[in-house]
């Protein structure tokens, strides 16, 4: 009995330790997964019913230690409603060695964002009425657990710098189809670094540079690599528009045609049947977008 008392009491403290350490709000909650490393951060839209969002990060990062995941979250929340969610792995994704320390761990990941896609399908969310974002590593994990939960079954996968170190050059797994993860992919490609090579999504957007590079590129963590998720939050205000080929850009597949008004990000319209790579130039400085803002608040 002593022992189980024990046991208990340091239970509980973790999971104390958990909530303080994500700065959980009142309105939020943190479930459990399969895995005990990972858990899941809900806010307080997931009561309802009708469409989630889950957010999944990269390498060094997690649901409380990284800048752009708040706004994400919060931008998630204002233009899309609903359930939101920040899937956290930092327990594995912490780690000065990526390829011996998280690499490894990659289908723990996939599949306890696979299990939690079916999870929230049983409480009555509608998988067609349902989001997610990823960043680099957490971009090839959640089209893997799109995959895994159904082919096209998942309505819309938004993914920025799908990692290449560790999976490109994986003969099995670089051969599987992202565009069979939602019914619409969107792929957003920033640098040449650390982003997967590979152009195969509905939609690949080729920043900056024909995606390879970013004039705004820094120090790490902002290199050109880990710029994609700040684009992404700009492009909820400010437009990141298809533009045309410039001829020092290589493409197989560009894209011959689009509406003048198509935009890069969750607002992009992925109805209007455009397929292919798209172009859009970026700059050094912040919103990233060459034309003018037209949806500031």
């Amino acid at each position: 009995m002593g022992q189980f008392l024990v046991r208990r009491v340091v239970q509980i403290g973790a999971i104390f330790g958990l909530l303080a350490a994500v700065h959980v709000a009142s309105s939020e909650r943190v479930t459990a997964s399969p895995d005990e490393h990972i858990f899941f951060v809900e806010g307080d839209g997931c009561t309802e019913k009708d469409k989630f969002s889950i957010v999944v990060h990269g390498w060094k990062e997690g649901c409380n230690r990284t800048e752009w995941i708040p706004d994400t979250l919060s931008n998630l929340t204002e233009y899309r409603g609903g359930c939101v969610i920040c899937m956290d792995f930092s327990k594995y994704a912490v780690t000065e060695d990526y390829f011996g320390g998280l690499v490894p761990h990659f289908y723990r990941v996939v599949d306890t964002l696979a299990w939690k896609l079916r999870e929230l399908e049983g409480r009555g969310f509608d998988p067609a009425n349902g989001h997610m974002f990823g960043f680099s590593f957490g971009a090839q994990a959640a089209i893997e657990a799109g995959r895994r939960f159904g082919l096209g079954k998942l309505g819309r996968l938004d993914v920025c710098e799908p990692a290449g170190p560790g999976f490109d050059s994986d003969g099995t797994f670089s051969v599987l189809n992202p565009r069979l993860a939602a019914r619409n992919v969107q792929c957003i490609h920033t640098s040449a670094e650390f982003g997967t090579f590979r152009r195969d999504c509905h939609q690949n957007w080729m920043m900056g540079n024909c995606g390879r590079s970013q004039l705004a590129a820094g120090p790490f963590p902002k290199g050109s690599h880990g710029l994609c998720p700040y684009f992404y939050n700009s492009a909820f205000r400010n437009e990141f528009r298809a533009t045309a080929k410039r001829p020092e850009c290589f493409s197989f597949r560009a894209a011959t045609d689009w509406p003048p008004t198509f935009r890069m990000g969750y607002l992009s319209d992925v109805q209007a049947g455009v397929f292919g790579d798209l172009f859009c130039p970026t700059t050094k400085a912040y919103p990233f977008n060459e034309i003018a803002t037209t949806n500031e608040v």
